[in-house]
C-alpha cells in the first residue's frame, strides 16, 4: 500500500508512568513529565493502594495541575489478571472486584481504555487457557469496561496469552465485533522472538495503542535499548500504522533500569516526537 503525503500526519507521542517504576512515585511522576512538556500519558497503577479512591483523586489532582491527560491506565497484571480466567469462582470473583475497582479509577481520571496483559501462559496450565473460556471471559470483561464508557485493550506480552501474532488474529475474529482492542508492545514482541510489524497485520484497526521501545540484536538476542538509540525502524512504524488508519497515541514505555538520569528518558521523547508529531 502506498502512503501519501507521509509529511504533516502527526501522532501524538506520550509517556508511561511504569518508565518511573521503584524511581519516582506514580503522583510524583506525573511533575516531571509535566516539566518534560508531555500532554498525554498512561498511568501505570503499581499496587493495590493505588486502586483506592483517595489516591485516584491525588491523581486526577496531579494531572490537572500539570497539564496532563490519561489516556489508558495500566495495572500490575500479576497481582489479579489471571485470576479474571480462573475456573475457581471464588478466585474470579474477587479478581474481578479488583478489575471494576481499576476500571472506575481509569474512568475517574477520564481514561479512554484499561491495558491488560490477560493470564499467564505457564507450562501445564491449560484449564483456564482453553480459546472458548478465554474468549467468553474477555467477552464479559469488555462489557464491564463499556458499561464505564472503556475499552479493554490486550497488549501481546512474551509470557501471557497473546504472545504471537496469530493468537491476536483468532481473538479478533471472535470479539472484534465485542469491542475487544489490541496494544502493541515493541519490547515484548521482540522478547518473544516474533516481529512486531506481524501484530499489526493481525489485529489492525482494532489496535488502538503503542508502547515504544528500542533494541538491537546482539549474538542473535534483543538488548532492549531507551527509543531512538538501537536499530528500530520507527518510521516504519509510523507507515505501518498510518496503512490501517491508527488514530490512538503512542507511548514511550521502559523498564526504570534502563536510564540513569531523566534527560535520557527526555531526549528520547524529543527525537521520537520529530517523527510522530513535526509538520
Amino acid at each position: 500500500m502506498v502512503v501519501r503525503n507521509l509529511k504533516g500526519q502527526n501522532m501524538e507521542l506520550g509517556i508511561s508512568t511504569a518508565c518511573f517504576f521503584h524511581k519516582q512515585h506514580t503522583e510524583d511522576s506525573l511533575i516531571s513529565l509535566g516539566r518534560m512538556g508531555v500532554k498525554t500519558v498512561e498511568i501505570f497503577l503499581n499496587s493495590f493502594s493505588e486502586y483506592e479512591p483517595g489516591f485516584v483523586k491525588l491523581l486526577r489532582a496531579r494531572l490537572e495541575d500539570n497539564g496532563l491527560s490519561a489516556y489508558s491506565v495500566h495495572p500490575l497484571s500479576s497481582q489479579f489478571e489471571s485470576q479474571l480466567f480462573s475456573i475457581h469462582e471464588r478466585q474470579k470473583g474477587d479478581a474481578i472486584a479488583i478489575y471494576q475497582r481499576v476500571l472506575d479509577a481509569a474512568a475517574f481520571l477520564n481514561a479512554r481504555c484499561y491495558v491488560m496483559h490477560g493470564p499467564a501462559h505457564l507450562s501445564g496450565a491449560a484449564k483456564n487457557l482453553e480459546s472458548k473460556r478465554v474468549i467468553d471471559n474477555l467477552a464479559a470483561l469488555v462489557e464491564l469496561a463499556r458499561e464505564r464508557g472503556l475499552c479493554l485493550a490486550l497488549e501481546n506480552v512474551s509470557w501471557c496469552i497473546y504472545h504471537e501474532p496469530e493468537y491476536g488474529a483468532m481473538l479478533k475474529k471472535e470479539l472484534s465485533h465485542r469491542g475487544l482492542k489490541y496494544v502493541l508492545d515493541i519490547k515484548q514482541a521482540v522478547r518473544a522472538n516474533t516481529n512486531p510489524f506481524d501484530y499489526i497485520e493481525a489485529v489492525g484497526e482494532d489496535l488502538v495503542n503503542v508502547h515504544l521501545c528500542d533494541y538491537r540484536l546482539l549474538n542473535g538476542k534483543p538488548k532492549l535499548m531507551m527509543p531512538a538509540s538501537g536499530e528500530f525502524d520507527f518510521k516504519r512504524l509510523k507507515i505501518a500504522l498510518m496503512e490501517r488508519g491508527y488514530e490512538g497515541p503512542l507511548f514511550i514505555e521502559v523498564y526504570s533500569d534502563m536510564y540513569d538520569g531523566l534527560n535520557e528518558l527526555e531526549s528520547s521523547y524529543l527525537q521520537l516526537s520529530e517523527l510522530f508529531c513535526s509538520h
